[in-house]
C-alpha cells in the first residue's frame, strides 16, 4: 500500500530523525516512537488493523493447508502505562524534517525527546512463517510543532546554587 497517512499531535520519545540510530544495525535507521492519546490513536489503528487482515486474507488463500491458523507479529503500537499509545516508526531512509510552519527543519536543529510532532508513514504488510503476519510504519516526512532541543553532555544537569556548598 503506497497511500500516505498523517497521526495526529504526539510526543517525540528516543527520536533517531536527524541521524540514524546505529545501535543493531550498521548501516542505520530513522526512527520514533510516537506517544499519543489513545483517542487520537483510534484512526491509525484501524488502518494498521485493516491492513494486517488484508494480508491473512492473502496469505489464507495461498496456503494449502487452511485449518492452521496464521501467526501474527507483534503490532507497531502499544499501549503505555499513562493510557497513551506509542506507535514505532522507521525508515532506512532520512525523513523530510519540517518545522510548525512547513519550511525544512534547519540541519542545526535536532529534535529531542519530548517534542511534539505528527509523523506522515506508509504502512507496509509481511508475513514470515516464523514471526506471522504483521505491519510495519514505514517513516516518510516529520512535522515539528514544539522542539525540544538540547545537548546531551548538559543531559541530567540543571543550574545550582554555588552558596550551599
Amino acid at each position: 500500500m503506497n497511500k500516505i497517512y498523517t497521526t495526529q499531535f504526539g510526543e517525540a520519545n528516543f527520536p533517531h530523525l536527524n541521524k540514524p540510530d546505529t545501535q543493531f544495525n550498521s548501516q542505520g535507521i530513522y526512527q520514533v516512537k510516537l506517544l499519543v492519546k489513545a483517542v487520537d490513536a483510534e484512526g491509525d489503528i484501524n488502518i494498521i488493523n485493516q491492513i494486517i487482515d488484508n494480508e491473512v486474507s492473502i496469505q489464507q488463500n495461498k496456503r494449502i493447508d487452511k485449518k492452521d491458523s496464521l501467526l501474527k507479529a507483534p503490532l507497531p503500537f502499544k499501549s503505555i502505562e499513562d493510557g497513551r499509545i506509542q506507535f514505532q516508526f522507521k525508515s532506512k531512509f532520512k525523513p523530510k524534517l519540517f518545522d510548525h510552519n512547513l519550511d525544512i527543519l534547519d540541519d542545526n536543529k535536532f529534535i529531542w525527546g519530548g517534542s511534539i510532532i505528527r509523523v506522515n508513514y506508509k504502512p507496509a504488510s509481511y508475513y514470515v512463517p516464523k514471526t506471522g503476519v504483521g505491519c510495519t510504519l514505514r517513516l516518510v516526512s516529520v512535522q515539528v510543532k514544539h522542539l525540544i532541543e538540547g545537548n546531551s553532555a548538559l543531559q541530567g544537569f540543571e543550574p545550582i546554587e554555588t552558596n550551599n556548598f
